[in-house]
């Protein structure tokens, strides 16, 4: 991760690509195209889990949510109009 100096961690960069030869060029290249293919798997496998999640777990939190605070509004009410 660059350090904040983009525009000069880009130049540099800018650089070290016109300072290697073809050949270093595509291994760096193939290297890149790598770790990203990798990185690509790992985020399909981590997306796949949380689709596959079931939201019966979020339903139920809300709904309890839901019930508590209409519990308190009602009790609030019941106060507001009693006095």
């Amino acid at each position: 991760m660059p350090d904040g100096r983009y525009f000069l961690n880009d130049m540099e960069f800018e650089q070290y690509i016109k300072e290697l030869s073809d050949r270093d060029l595509l291994e760096f290249t193939s290297r890149q195209t790598y770790d990203i293919f990798i990185l690509s798997g790992d985020n399909k496998k981590r997306i796949g889990k949380l689709e596959a999640q079931s939201n019966k777990r979020s339903g139920i939190i809300g709904g309890g949510g839901a019930m508590i605070g209409a519990a308190v509004a009602a009790v609030i009410d019941y106060f507001v109009r009693r006095g």
